[in-house]
């Protein structure tokens, strides 16, 4: 387990909380010392065990508290907000070392509000609404709940007519006006629709200065998941 406050001692260096969680761990003070220093290695800071943990910075104590949690080869590792407050290089380092742990075979639960490192981490989720549990399964899936894609059309004249024409397109699950002349139209089809819609649009007196596809994102799917406006 790897909370999001470590509750680390100052005081004491990383080897020495090392040793102490490895004890509680019911390993011998020689297994204790031998782990230790192969996981601190392992997450880095092999060079700073004898380092008192009050110097450390909150990625070196994340760092930490994952290596004590790695003691005694657990088959499944829980962490709370891993990468929360950690800079670009802190978060990158976080990722290489949960990935490694996930190759040699064990199981990760992560829990975090950081969904673009969830889509980054992770290959399954579950998406939590006030306490239950709405939506779960693989990455793709889940962004996958309401549609298959947006495709982003800029368009020149564009009225609210149009936009009701667009929305009667049997493979339109909705649409979103994002600026004025920008519309989000959210797809359910396995094939490429652009030129439907671009003939549409033109057809209807609409200009079309641009017309992209992009898949959802894990945000764009917990917002269709939990029905949340903004």
């Amino acid at each position: 387990l790897v909370p999001q406050d470590s509750g680390f001692y100052d005081e004491r260096t990383a080897l020495s909380h090392m040793v102490y969680y490895g004890r509680l761990k019911c390993l011998s003070k020689k297994e204790s010392l031998e782990q230790s220093r192969v996981l601190l290695d392992q997450v880095g800071l092999g060079n700073e065990m004898f380092k008192k943990v009050g110097y450390f910075s909150h990625g070196m104590k994340t760092r930490l508290g994952i290596a004590q949690a790695l003691l005694n080869n657990p088959k499944v590792l829980i962490l709370d907000e891993p990468t929360n407050g950690l800079d670009p290089v802190g978060i990158r380092q976080i990722r290489q070392i949960l990935r490694e742990c996930n190759n040699n075979g064990i199981t990760i639960f992560l829990s975090s509000h950081n969904l673009l490192e969830i889509q980054e981490i992770c290959t399954d989720v579950g998406i939590l609404d006030k306490g239950k549990l709405i939506a779960e399964s693989t990455i793709e899936k889940i962004r996958h709940l309401e549609s298959n894609g947006v495709i982003t059309v800029g368009v020149y004249n564009l009225s609210s007519e149009m936009v009701s024409l667009i929305e009667s397109l049997k493979f339109v699950v909705k649409t979103e006006l994002k600026a004025e002349h920008i519309l989000n139209i959210f797809v359910n089809s396995r094939t490429d629709v652009k030129p439907e819609i671009n003939r549409l649009i033109v057809e209807n007196g609409g200009q079309v200065f641009k017309l992209i596809e992009n898949s959802l994102s894990l945000e764009d799917a917990f917002f269709d998941a939990t029905g949340i406006k903004l």
